[in-house]
């Protein structure tokens, strides 16, 4: 907070006046309650999740913390009532679908409209980490760019990866344990 106070003092200073520092104090005082609250409701997250036996075994998987266990436990209930990890990505919308569109015929398949936008919009980042922090899913992402895949393209193949092992571990009950990553050579 004292640095957010100096920092307007050299921006907000011009218009310094007794009204500007109150506005300035009140500004500080609602940031302090709102990290406050956010805080409170973090605690509440991981104290829920302890007893949620799927939500902690979510955990397990790199990339996947409290946040993102929480959202998927919220949003899917249990991952595992799906019949194959293929109809929990369709559910998720992370396939890929034609649009048709009059004479159009497009030469290749986009990202399903359909599906769960929010959750896959908050399966991103931790996609993101879980590439960069997991050697089972880094070595798949690796792959499909040596293979000439777009980022994106291939970031969307390893968020469909990780509903794979979401599903697994859902289903199984245990915590994750991907196989070693397979080396390939050229």
């Amino acid at each position: 907070m004292r640095q957010l106070i100096a920092a307007a003092k050299q921006t907000v200073a011009a218009q310094s006046g007794d009204v500007y520092r109150v506005r300035i104090r009140h500004a500080c005082e609602d940031l302090a309650l709102w990290r406050a609250r956010l805080l409170t409701i973090d605690t509440m997250i991981e104290t829920l999740l302890e007893d949620h036996q799927v939500a902690r075994l979510l955990t397990s998987i790199e990339g996947i913390g409290t946040t993102t266990a929480a959202r998927l436990v919220a949003e899917l209930d249990d991952p595992a009532r799906f019949r194959s990890p293929e109809a929990l990505a369709s559910y998720i919308g992370l396939v890929p679908a034609l649009k048709h569109s009059g004479k159009q015929t497009p030469k290749r398949a986009g990202l399903s409209p359909i599906g769960k936008a929010a959750l896959r919009r908050a399966l991103w980042m931790p996609t993101v980490h879980a590439v960069r922090a997991s050697p089972w899913l880094r070595v798949f992402y690796e792959g499909l760019r040596v293979r000439g895949k777009p980022g994106k393209v291939a970031l969307i193949a390893a968020m469909r990866k990780l509903m794979v092992a979401i599903w697994t571990v859902a289903k199984q009950r245990r915590t994750w344990s991907p196989s070693p990553p397979q080396e390939t050579t050229a």
